[in-house]
């Protein structure tokens, strides 16, 4: 979304003054509700040890969303396992950052059964390409480990299925890393929403738009410049994986391994990858509702290099209450960046790239703000939601800070909590449920495997309506996990 930079200010002034207004009307009966209820997360310091953890995977992703972003008070990766040398080496560097001369006590297991077979461990964290989030999970659970499993959370709904049955069946924790569910910013626009400062929402525009062709270069048509292709320069290691090792774990070879995000049998391309991200956010703003429909049209637009997904992505989706969200995914332009703009018939709020937040009003008020007063109107006898407190609650600042343009980099150690992605919260959240009781604590992981599941449905049956060219409608027997349906196998007959 493009804004210049008065618009900006205005935008970000509306969204902190709005924060504040509904701050106020919860501290004013701040008295009438339990302290447990104004956690928004829910959880304190963690009473015990740190929860052991292994992490199988350990890419970009895993080094720097799970690992380095991790709390020592909450949770303390004793073993790793990932098949590619250059990440292994990587690792190790990570570790040596974060624990010190301690490093040299976690464990490195080639085989990631082994790993599992470890008794001290008691988390899983599984940041593998989208094939094996499901077998690696189930097997995890079967050997009793919690588990933390990247999104999307697998390739079938009928693996999703089979996973949350897993679990319960072993009684285990299963969470799945789509991190809004943890971000401040995210809890504060949330909290906007239910005020009703936006009105009755109808429309939500997402994007997640990126220039992966070097700038139009002439070359670009051949993934040079995609870092989800081979053309990326291969770290000399990795040329060393033994071939029994690559089909042991779903490739054919070295190349389908660099480029599993774009190869239908191990990915699932820009809806798995990013649009889940998008209609995670929607799912959020529209308390968890699920969508009625969703029809769209997806092309390979670009990229003339073997790849089997889609690099351009275009969808429409239909919620109760008629709300229609839109979503799309370029692979050609960034000017648009990624976010999520939320319309009401009062006013629009914008999230931008996951670290600002900007309000704007309708016509209708004297001035471009909304002032302290026009707001206060605006929620006046709203139901008032105790849960936007929680940053305040707990680092003792104005929870509208959350807006900070401070970067959320891939450094070691906390970053700014208050612009936080959420990574770091959802480890401790997870953590601490397992000191306090496990599957039996009140509490559970806010995307837990059944919350997951639905997202899971909602992506897969996108990609599933663009391959068919054809407007699907979502069944309820989808969402549900004791059910046999799926949308593979009513619509992928």
């Amino acid at each position: 979304m493009v804004l210049n930079s008065k618009q900006r200010q205005i935008g970000k002034d509306n969204f902190n003054d709005a924060v504040q207004v509904t701050r106020r009307q919860f501290l004013a009966t701040a008295g009438l509700v339990p302290t447990a209820a104004a956690m928004y997360f829910g959880y304190k310091h963690l009473e015990g040890n740190p929860v052991k953890a292994g992490i199988i995977g350990t890419g970009d992703q895993g080094n720097y969303a799970h690992l380095s972003q991790s709390n020592p008070e909450f949770i303390r990766f004793i073993a790793f396992s990932d098949i590619r040398p250059s990440s292994v080496k990587r690792t190790w560097k990570t570790l040596q950052d974060m624990y010190g001369k301690e490093a040299n006590q976690v464990k490195f297991y080639e085989k990631y059964q082994e790993l599992l077979d470890n008794p001290d461990i008691e988390l899983v964290v599984i940041a593998l390409p989208l094939h094996l989030h499901a077998p690696v999970t189930i097997e995890a659970l079967k050997k009793g480990k919690h588990v933390l499993c990247e999104k999307l959370m697998a390739k079938t709904v009928d693996e999703c299925k089979k996973m949350v049955q897993a679990a319960d069946d072993n009684k285990r924790l299963l969470a799945i890393g789509h991190q809004r569910h943890y971000s401040y910013l995210y809890a504060n626009a949330l909290s906007i929403i239910q005020q009703g400062i936006l009105g009755d929402i109808k429309h939500i525009r997402a994007l997640w738009h990126r220039n992966q062709t070097g700038g139009g270069a002439p070359d670009g048509t051949t993934g040079k410049y995609d870092s989800w292709s081979l053309a990326r320069q291969v770290a000399e290691e990795d040329k060393s994986i033994a071939p029994e090792i690559l089909k042991e774990s779903g490739y054919e070879n070295l190349e389908h391994l660099l480029r599993w995000r774009i190869n239908e049998k191990t990915g699932g391309g820009l809806m798995v990858e990013l649009g889940s991200h998008q209609l995670d956010a929607a799912s959020i703003f529209l308390d968890k509702e699920h969508p009625k429909s969703v029809q769209g049209v997806g092309v390979n637009a670009y990229f003339k290099d073997g790849r089997q997904v889609y690099d351009h992505v275009y969808l429409i989706y239909e919620f109760p209450k008629d709300v229609v969200l839109t979503y799309s995914s370029i692979g050609t332009n960034t000017l648009d960046g990624y976010g999520e703009t939320v319309l009401g018939p009062k006013g629009t709020l914008i999230i931008d790239q996951e670290r600002d937040a900007y309000l704007f009003k309708e016509p209708g008020l004297k001035d471009d703000r909304l002032t302290g007063e026009a707001i206060e109107k605006m929620v006046t006898n709203a139901e008032k939601d105790t849960r936007m407190t929680w940053a305040e609650n707990r680092m003792s600042r104005p929870a509208a800070e959350s807006t900070s343009t401070a970067a959320w980099g891939s450094g070691i150690g906390a970053a700014d909590t208050l612009t936080s992605r959420g990574y770091r919260e959802q480890q401790e959240h997870l953590c601490w449920i397992i000191r306090n009781g496990g599957v039996d604590c009140e509490q559970k992981p806010r995307c837990n495997g059944r919350v997951a599941m639905g997202d899971a449905v909602v992506t897969l049956a996108s990609n599933i309506a663009m391959k068919l060219g054809k407007r699907v409608e979502f069944k309820k027997e989808w969402f549900d996990v004791a059910s046999n349906a799926t949308p593979e196998a009513d619509l992928l007959k």
